[in-house]
C-alpha cells in the first residue's frame, strides 16, 4: 500500500510539473456562455460574448462595449439580429498592434473556416490575412452547420516584429439552430508558430472535486496503517 501511495503521489507530482510546462494553455469554462441576438449588428451594440485567450478573460454583455476595447487575443461572437435572417459572427481586431485574426476558408471564401475535432491549426493552415471586421459564421454566408466545432484563431505576439508573429489558438464552440453560438472555452499555443491540435474542452474541477480526491488519498492512508 505504501508503495502504491508513493505512486500515486509521484504520479500527481509529474502531472502538476507535465501541466505547468505545457506549451498550450487551455481555458474550458465551467459555464458556457451564449450570443443573445444583437439588434444592433455589432457596430453600435455590445452585446454577446467576449472573451481573450491570453488572459482567459470571457464574459456575456448587453449594449455596452468592454472597458478595454482593443487587447491582443480578444475576440466577440454576436448574433446579428439587424439582417432579416439572423447571422453569427466573430468580430476580430486585427490591424495596427492588434494581430487577432480568424483562419479563413480560403482566399475565395473569407469566412472563418470550419475545423473538427483533431485539426491541426498552424502556419499553413486556410487563408491567414490580418484585417478587422465581422466574419460570417453562418447561415446565410459562412461555413458552419448548426453543431459542435472550433474557430481557428491568430493571436499577435507583442515580443514580435511582423504580422507572422503570432500564436495559434481556437474557440471551442457550439452553433444552435437559430445560429446562436455558445462559447465552450478556448485554447492557444504560447510558443510562436506552433501549430495547435483542436480538442473538445471540458469544465476543469471544482476546488471541491480536488478536495475529495484529497480525501480519498488520505482514507487510503488510514486503511493502510490499520493494516499494520
Amino acid at each position: 500500500m505504501r508503495a502504491l501511495l508513493s505512486g500515486l503521489t509521484c504520479a500527481a507530482l509529474m502531472g502538476a510539473c507535465a501541466a505547468a510546462s505545457a506549451a498550450v494553455v487551455y481555458t474550458p469554462l465551467a459555464t458556457p456562455l451564449t450570443t443573445a441576438p444583437n439588434p444592433g449588428g455589432g457596430n453600435s451594440d455590445g452585446t454577446g460574448v467576449w472573451f481573450n485567450l491570453l488572459t482567459g478573460y470571457a464574459e456575456t454583455r448587453d449594449y455596452y462595449f468592454p472597458s478595454t476595447l482593443f487587447a491582443d487575443g480578444q475576440f466577440f461572437l454576436l448574433l446579428d439580429a439587424s439582417q432579416p435572417t439572423p447571422e453569427a459572427l466573430i468580430f476580430t481586431q486585427g490591424f495596427f498592434s492588434r494581430g487577432n485574426g480568424v483562419i479563413y476558408a480560403s482566399a475565395g471564401n473569407l469566412n472563418p473556416a470550419a475545423f473538427g475535432v483533431g485539426a491541426s491549426i498552424g502556419p499553413g493552415t486556410g487563408y491567414q490575412s490580418p484585417g478587422a471586421g465581422y466574419a460570417d459564421i453562418g447561415p446565410a454566408f459562412g461555413n458552419f452547420t448548426p453543431g459542435r466545432g472550433f474557430l481557428g484563431l491568430t493571436i499577435r505576439d507583442a515580443s514580435g516584429a511582423s504580422a507572422s508573429d503570432v500564436f495559434y489558438g481556437f474557440a471551442d464552440i457550439t452553433v444552435g439552430a437559430d445560429y446562436a453560438i455558445t462559447l465552450n472555452g478556448f485554447a492557444y499555443e504560447n510558443v510562436r508558430g506552433a501549430a495547435i491540435t483542436t480538442s473538445f474542452l471540458s469544465p476543469v474541477p471544482e476546488p471541491a472535486t480536488f478536495g475529495l480526491m484529497a480525501l480519498g488519498l488520505a482514507g487510503l492512508g488510514a486503511a493502510a496503517r490499520r493494516r499494520r
